[in-house]
């Protein structure tokens, strides 16, 4: 039997604490902020993983950082750090949201385009979409010229790839194995 990922587990835990405590959602959203600030600084992160710097150094770091609060996000946060764990965050976050999504039924797709889709488009999809996954749906875009033109949705381990350039390098492998 395999061991779960150090990320799953403190995911899970996170998870199941919000739930119980009933702030499901304010945990979301405050995780979303810190992922936001780990990437954006990540010598921040560097700092509270530091073996050089004491654990209670650490602790008023993150305090300044997400102030004084002690709600279960800075428990946790707190928690990580003295455990080590802090360089999980990222993978943490990525695991918890997965769990969020699937508790609430949210399927994320991701759609690229080569020109941005326009309000009518990207609502008939999200429609399309929901109907054919029976899940809300949390649509992120991408726009890429190199397509050329179609549409590339990804979701879960599903990619469907409609896109102009695809057709094309298919068309092409086509001819090279014909030797046309």
């Amino acid at each position: 039997m395999t061991e779960p990922k150090i990320s799953s587990v403190y995911a899970e835990a996170l998870f199941e604490l919000a739930c119980e405590t009933d702030c499901l959602e304010d945990v979301s959203l405050d995780l979303i902020s810190v992922t936001d600030i780990f990437e954006k600084n990540p010598e921040f992160l560097n700092l509270l993983s530091a073996p050089n710097l004491g654990k209670e150094e650490k602790i008023e770091s993150l305090k300044k950082v997400f102030g004084d609060d002690e709600g279960i996000l800075m428990n946790f946060l707190c928690l990580l750090t003295e455990k080590h764990r802090i360089g999980y965050i990222s993978e943490i976050c990525a695991d918890f949201k997965k769990l969020y999504n699937k508790h609430k039924n949210i399927e994320e797709v991701t759609v690229t385009t080569s020109i941005p889709l326009d309000e009518s488009e990207r609502n008939r999809l999200i429609v399309k979409l929901q109907n054919k996954l029976g899940k809300r749906i949390k649509l992120i875009e991408n726009v890429d010229p190199s397509i050329i033109g179609g549409v590339r949705l990804s979701y879960g381990d599903t990619l469907i790839d409609n896109s102009i350039v695809s057709r094309i390098n298919s068309i092409s492998k086509e001819l090279k194995n014909n030797n046309i």
